[in-house]
């Protein structure tokens, strides 16, 4: 379980980081504080689904890519 949080907690930085937003930037588009968009992002089981579905939309990705697995390979 705690493998399958991780890949939410990456997935939804990930996002973030593509769309070129900080902490900050999303928090406020989702009207709530920093601290809790945040918390969203290093705790995502206290996260539901339907704030899920919106963090989603603001980063313009689809809730289906927080729960990916990301194979990293290293091409070295």
């Amino acid at each position: 379980m705690k493998e399958k949080l991780n890949y939410i907690t990456n997935n939804i930085k990930s996002c973030r980081a593509r769309a070129g937003y900080s902490q900050e930037q999303v928090a406020d588009l989702l009207n709530i504080s920093r601290a809790t968009y945040c918390d969203y992002e290093t705790n995502p089981k206290k996260v539901k689904v339907g704030t899920l579905q919106e963090i989603a939309d603001v980063l313009n990705c689809n809730l289906t890519d927080f729960f990916m697995e990301i194979k990293v390979t290293n091409s070295d």
